[in-house]
């Protein structure tokens, strides 16, 4: 894979999968400027299975936000309905 550099002070989403699978993370705000593949390398092994690179997709994120290369910031997750239904409405992260 080649670089992709990510840049100070970039406000980025992470997501990986499809369909069932799909995972959306974000908002972050780049903490400072660093090259995603470059860190999923330092993370990744060579003889990873599938299901363990899938994982680390998962997990990306928190990682990320660990080593300080990204910040979770808020935002309004605004949801438009479904099925041909307007619902407009907010999401919230927390359903509890």
């Amino acid at each position: 894979m080649t670089g992709f550099v990510i840049k100070a002070g970039e406000v980025i989403c992470i997501a990986s999968g499809i369909y069932d699978g799909y995972d959306r993370r974000g908002p972050f705000v780049a903490a400072k400027e660093f090259d995603l593949v470059a860190f999923i390398d330092t993370v990744k092994t060579s003889n990873m299975e599938p299901w363990q690179i899938s994982s680390l997709m998962y997990e990306l994120p928190e990682l990320l936000v660990e080593r300080g290369l990204i910040t979770k910031t808020q935002c309004r997750n605004i949801y438009l309905g479904a099925f041909g239904e307007l619902e407009v409405g907010e999401e919230r992260e927390d359903y509890t």
